[in-house]
């Protein structure tokens, strides 16, 4: 999956005291204490006139809002970095065949904090569980 190659780090537990975590059924999202970076991975249902992630992640560019930011595609055309004062990205992966995952970040990250944040969302939200529960269906039991 995308995003396992992404933060595909070697990490031990993630250590987020410095951050505020707020948590709902499809979402969690960090905040540093003081306020200047922010993370978040939410689960988006499918919309039946959107067939591939690139339009997908076209539609999440459209509809975004905060910051006065204007988003820009990435040359693959499967995420988007927001451009303004604040450094703030954005990727959209395809989940459980139902469902995407957005992770979105802002601020200045070192990459190992996103991959801990990202883990420990990942761990709050059961998406790994999920995966790995949807690879192998039960047969007859």
């Amino acid at each position: 999956m995308l995003l396992s190659a992404i933060f595909s780090f070697n990490v031990a537990r993630a250590d987020v005291s410095e951050f505020e975590m707020h948590k709902s059924k499809d979402e969690v999202s960090f905040v540093k204490a003081d306020g200047s970076v922010t993370a978040q991975l939410r689960i988006l249902r499918s919309i039946n006139s959107v067939s591939t992630t690139k339009e997908y992640a076209r539609y999440v560019m459209d509809r975004y809002r905060g910051w006065g930011l204007t988003p820009v595609l990435d040359l693959r055309g499967f995420s988007f970095r927001y451009v303004d004062n604040a450094p703030c990205s954005g990727l959209v992966t395809f989940f459980d065949g139902r469902s995407y995952l957005f992770f979105s970040a802002c601020g200045d990250f070192l990459p190992e904090d996103m991959s801990k944040l990202f883990k420990q969302a990942d761990r709050e939200l059961r998406i790994s569980e999920q995966l790995k529960r949807e690879a192998h269906p039960n047969l007859y039991q």
